[in-house]
């Protein structure tokens, strides 16, 4: 006598097996989705910090370099080295801002990604629709803070080769005539480090509110 036990056990183990392997597949970009969120959130507030101590530095740079005129034969040389190591410092704390803005914008494309992913993966068209328009809205506030971010970025780098200049120009000669002829570059400067700090503060409020409101 023929038995089918076997046959359907195969049968029964092998749809379990494909159940299985299924939501595995349904489960994962979800979990990737969660990772990268972390991910994000923690770039974001690494880019944050970054940017504050930007702009930290870019006080004492400006304070060091109003002390360098008006023009005064006593402590020169002392005042110029305090501009010239506020200046280092301050590129240092630039690159770091910018390598930290640029990564948080890469982490932010594969997050945005990988929730694309995972809303794929819903079969409930409720909730894959409430995911999508979360996703969008988010993505367009993580988009808008990138553009600013960026626009920022692009400024520091001709506003330290004004820095760079004057330090070029007054460590040979910080005569008050030397430092006289170079009077206009270094009001130009500070007007710039006045510009740039107010430009920074509103993404520095962007940032934050990103930071508060990013799913967690």
């Amino acid at each position: 006598m023929v038995t089918y036990k076997p046959v359907r056990r195969l049968l029964m183990a092998a749809l379990c097996s494909l159940a299985v392997t299924s939501a595995a597949a349904r489960v994962q970009p979800a979990r990737d989705t969660f990772k990268r969120s972390a991910e994000l959130g923690k770039r974001t507030a690494k880019t944050s910090a970054a940017v504050d101590k930007y702009v930290t530095q870019l006080d004492k740079t400006e304070q060091a370099l109003s002390s360098v005129s008006p023009a005064q034969d006593k402590g020169s040389k002392k005042r110029y080295q305090s501009f010239s190591k506020e200046v280092n410092k301050l590129e240092r704390a630039q690159k770091h801002a910018t390598s930290d803005i640029d990564k948080m914008k890469s982490t932010g494309t594969e997050y945005f990604s990988s929730w694309d992913k995972s809303i794929a993966q819903m079969s409930n068209p409720e909730l894959r629709q409430a995911s999508a328009e979360q996703r969008s809205k988010i993505m367009k506030d993580h988009d808008e803070l990138a553009t600013a971010l960026s626009d920022i970025a692009s400024q520091l780098q001709p506003f330290m080769s004004d820095l760079h200049d004057l330090k070029a120009f007054l460590g040979p000669d910080l005569s008050p005539a030397s430092v006289d002829r170079a009077g206009e570059m270094i009001l130009k400067s500070q007007a710039d480090a006045r510009a740039l700090k107010d430009k920074i503060a509103g993404v520095q409020t962007t940032l934050r509110q990103f930071l508060s409101e990013a799913p967690k």
